[in-house]
């Protein structure tokens, strides 16, 4: 049993650091501490910055939903989806939120790859413009760390390309990369969360067919309807 107290050689008493209890319970906040750090980490690595960093299903549900029937409608079937998560990205399957600004979609993505990296899985989420930034900048600066970057984009276990559509298709060079990266990903069956504003029409007209049919086969569509949920400062 541990003491409060211990004697010096001159036979006055000293006090103990603390009870075994007390040192266990230290030794178990500082591991909390530590996950706690190495959570925010994974997160900040995978993408998700301050604006989205406290996005889980626990948080949307506890703010409540909105009524939008397509929002609800399109949240149950997320929230199976990652109830699946493991098998999902196993089996390299997608999915692709369409509709219009403010309906939800990377909120809902977002908390997709939350979930999956504290699981401990590894993941990303690039904005499609800054993706094309990055990629153009890197090539330009640093053949080999762009190397690396595109790498990572390929081979990550789950990919979220959000806002696809809302980069500069005008350059052939654009369409190319993503028809590159997302066709690698569709053949060594990689799941990809793609977000875009676009209608399927529209997709069809900017990339191309083959694309747009090999995501469809590994993706489940969820058009999400109605006005934007965001709100708008008085």
């Amino acid at each position: 049993m541990a003491h409060q107290q211990t004697t010096r050689g001159n036979g006055t008493a000293r006090p103990r650091a603390g009870t075994d209890d007390e040192r266990f319970q230290k030794i178990k906040e500082e591991e909390a501490r530590f996950r706690r750090e190495q959570l925010a980490k994974d997160i900040e690595h995978a993408g998700i910055f301050a604006r989205y960093r406290s996005v889980t299903f626990a948080a949307i549900e506890a703010r409540g939903l909105p009524e939008n029937p397509s929002i609800r409608e399109n949240y149950a079937i997320v929230k199976d989806y990652a109830a699946h998560l493991a098998e999902n990205i196993r089996e390299g399957i997608g999915l692709i939120f369409a509709g219009g600004c403010g309906t939800m979609k990377t909120t809902l993505a977002v908390a997709v790859l939350r979930q999956h990296i504290e699981a401990g899985g590894r993941g990303l989420i690039l904005p499609m413009c800054s993706l094309i930034d990055h990629l153009y900048t890197l090539r330009t600066l640093n053949r080999e760390e762009w190397a690396r970057f595109e790498e990572r984009i390929r081979r990550t276990p789950l990919l979220i390309i959000d806002d696809l559509g809302g980069e500069n298709t005008d350059q052939s060079w654009v369409l190319a990369k993503v028809d590159s990266i997302l066709t690698d990903r569709y053949n060594r069956q990689r799941p990809t969360i793609i977000t875009t504003n676009l209608t399927q029409k529209e997709l069809l007209g900017t990339y191309s067919g083959r694309l747009m049919d090999r995501l469809k086969s590994t993706s489940r569509l969820l058009v999400f309807r109605g006005s934007s949920e965001r709100g708008v400062l008085a």
